[in-house]
């Protein structure tokens, strides 16, 4: 029956352990395959010599092991598709059909045949198939699956939609950009597996550390054999507490430290919105000290609006807000898009503009009419030599927030002040780094004025404003070295790319740009400072997870190894069998792998 449970049932463990002996790749299957195959021959050896003595045989030692291994192994696979299942969950989000409407008809087609440029109608109730944007309707979406959002957001035309949130009230019309293997929900479940077929640097180490620790139990496990023999104890005895050594010290627990642990942050921080390329980044986010973040859109709402028009003499706000307006139409800056929605709000008819140069992050110019406009920063104007009267600049509309200035050629025509209100999670969010040890610095090219206000408000002291774009990235390398830990940098143009490279840890912001996506190692898709609390807080978590289970490991094998080869005989008078052994192993493993699992459940606090 012992030959039976080793050689057929236990046979992939067998071939592992010729290929490991082949190969001189000592690992866990070596201890494995030694412990057991010198526990069951010895006693084969024995029964032949001696035959039916009272000689201690182990073939119910080395049947018990194959067998708790084997058990192990299947509640580790259990584990492994409970998190495969949680990665699976994400590509289910999408819906397996959606209502394509051609040529004026509407019908329905499978999911996968979603195509970019494609028009879906989503109806209440359903689940968007595609990322893209609205054509038509307004309604309001549930992005809690992918952002961790917790509240319904109202959506209007223009706004872009992510396939696999769910639409509560509204009937939408959709353009699709991104369907099928390059929609977000598909390119997360892709980057979440990658992950995991990258050891994570903790990994790296406990490899290196199995590498070494194989041998020397081997060489521990002669000294053990030689050691009781030594002290007068039968062969059979010391044969005995040898496998138990070889058994109790198998690296199993250790190789599951921290790929299990990871694996399970990884995809815990997709389900709430954090995107991790690598995870190296995990461990990269437990160490951050300071982080660098934009104002608008990050720390406010994003969504500005115009509060006051001052403007020069012989200037109607209407005919200033007009001419801002028909140059504002060409940026997708927030503030040039609150200046056209204060236009729209008055059903002002807009000119057409030419020759349009985008500075980004400090002001466009076009032309209309013969007319060379120019719309931006107070600097920017200040670039171009406009006359900027006086008035415009000392009459105080009582509002705190940005202003974007409007000339026509060399004559500063009007001065739109805006507000932008802090977003209400930013408080906790701030609240909940600092409580990180983690401090930080506003880093924007709005003007000084607006920024400090906002700092103030948030208990912010570090303010660095009307930065310019390429000055971001000066700042973040300056910045490099001069924290005890590292400076991540978050942003979501394109001109904060440089400095998302600069950092040591680049986050994007999930409404951002590609050329920011592509810069940064995190990408958090709710844009706001909330959003990225969790991604430290993640982060921590499963770095925190790693350790204990790295601990944990060690600890076992600190305890187990000594009990095995009988140094606590003297004072407990009991020494660890090879079959506990081996069920200790199984144990130490279970308690690993369960330990990791909590992540899949774990709840940010902010």
């Amino acid at each position: 029956m012992s030959s039976i449970v080793v050689f057929w049932i236990g046979l992939p463990l067998i071939k592992y352990f010729i290929k490991s002996v082949q190969i001189l790749n000592l690992n866990m299957f070596t201890l494995l395959g030694s412990g057991t195959l010198t526990a069951y021959f010895y006693s084969l050896f024995t029964l032949i010599i001696n035959g039916k003595t009272h000689t201690p045989l182990f073939f119910d030692a080395s049947a018990a092991i194959t067998t708790l291994v084997l058990a192990g192994q299947w509640i580790e696979q259990r584990s492994e598709s409970k998190l495969a299942q949680s990665l699976k969950n994400l590509l289910t989000l999408t819906p397996p059909t959606a209502r394509l409407i051609s040529q004026g008809s509407e019908k329905i087609i499978p999911w996968s045949e979603i195509q970019a440029g494609h028009h879906l109608i989503v109806l209440p109730g359903e689940t968007i198939p595609a990322d893209g944007k609205i054509l038509e309707g307004h309604a309001s979406v549930e992005e809690s699956i992918l952002t961790g959002e917790p509240l319904p957001i109202e959506k209007f035309v223009g706004d872009s939609v992510l396939g696999g949130t769910l639409v509560s009230g509204g009937r939408l019309l959709i353009l699709a950009e991104k369907a099928g293997k390059d929609s977000l929900v598909a390119r997360l479940a892709r980057l979440v597996d990658e992950a995991r077929e990258n050891p994570p640097p903790f990994q790296r180490v406990a490899d290196k550390i199995a590498a070494i620790f194989t041998p020397l139990v081997l060489l521990l496990a002669v000294a053990t054999v030689v050691g009781w023999i030594l002290a007068d104890e039968t062969t059979a005895t010391a044969i005995n507490r040898a496998v138990a050594v070889l058994i109790a010290a198998c690296p199993c627990a250790l190789g599951l430290a921290a790929p299990v642990a990871t694996a399970c942050g990884l995809s815990r921080a997709a389900r709430l919105g954090v995107l991790i390329r690598n995870p190296s980044s995990l461990e990269k986010l437990s160490k951050v000290k300071l982080l660098v973040v934009d104002k608008t859109g990050t720390l406010t709402e994003g969504n500005p609006a115009v509060t006051h028009i001052i403007t020069a003499e012989g200037i109607s706000e209407t005919s200033a807000l007009t001419l801002g307006a028909s140059l504002a139409t060409s940026s997708l800056h927030p503030l040039s898009k609150a200046i056209v929605k204060a236009a729209h709000t008055k059903n002002l008819s807009l000119e057409k503009v030419s020759d349009i140069q985008d500075t980004p992050g400090q002001g466009i110019a076009g032309k209309t009419k013969n007319r060379e406009l120019l719309l931006g920063q107070l600097s920017f104007l200040e670039q171009k030599k406009v006359n900027i009267s006086q008035t415009l600049r000392t009459t105080n509309s009582g509002v705190s927030g940005p202003a974007v200035w409007l000339a026509d050629g060399n004559r500063c025509l009007a001065r739109f002040d805006m507000a932008d209100p802090i977003r209400f999670t930013t408080p906790a969010a701030i609240h909940s780094l600092k409580n990180l040890g983690i401090d930080i610095e506003l880093l924007t090219g709005d003007q000084p004025e607006p920024a400090r206000a906002v700092a103030s408000q948030l208990g912010i002291t570090r303010v660095q404003a009307g930065v310019k774009p390429e000055g971001k990235a000066a700042r973040v390398s300056a910045l490099l070295g001069t924290v005890p830990g590292l400076v991540a940098m978050a942003g979501d143009g394109t001109n904060d790319a440089p400095a998302l490279a600069s950092a040591d840890l680049g986050i994007s912001l999930g409404n951002g740009t590609d050329a920011a996506k592509e810069a940064a190692s995190v990408v958090v898709l709710k844009g706001d400072i909330a959003g990225i609390a969790r991604a430290f807080l993640i982060g921590r978590a499963t770095v925190r997870v790693i350790r204990q289970n790295l601990f944990l490991a060690f600890a076992y094998n600190a305890l187990a190894l000594p009990a095995a080869a009988g140094l606590f005989i003297s004072s407990t008078g009991w020494a660890l069998s090879p079959t506990w052994a081996a069920t200790s192993m199984g144990l130490s493993s279970l308690l690993l792998t369960g330990n990791a699992l909590r992540l899949l459940r774990y709840k940010p606090s902010s």
